[in-house]
């Protein structure tokens, strides 16, 4: 098995363990106001996987090289995330909220 694929696994599974404990950075927004925005950002599931992809292309850069990361990431398609990515955001605006 290559090195690259170990390591995809590996930050695969802390992405779902944080897709998982979203609400635990929440908490942590509201018991360590010094630090609110970061767990924020961290609790907001639209976030997490994206916040994984950049890791995952920033070690495949260290890894494999950072032409390979590249042309790894301009391989993908990013349409249906993004669209799901725009729709979460105007959901949770302050607009759309005030409305419910």
């Amino acid at each position: 098995m290559e090195p690259i694929n170990l390591i995809a696994a590996v930050i695969f599974g802390l992405a779902l363990v944080h897709t998982f404990s979203t609400k635990l950075f929440e908490r942590l927004a509201n018991r360590i106001p010094q630090h609110a925005g970061v767990f924020h950002l961290l609790g907001e599931v639209e976030v997490v996987f994206g916040f994984w992809a950049i890791v995952l292309i920033v070690c495949m850069a260290f890894v494999s090289g950072g032409a390979q990361a590249i042309a790894y990431a301009e391989s993908r398609q990013y349409t249906e995330p993004l669209f799901v990515f725009v729709i979460m955001v105007v959901a949770a605006s302050r607009p759309v909220l005030a409305a419910i």
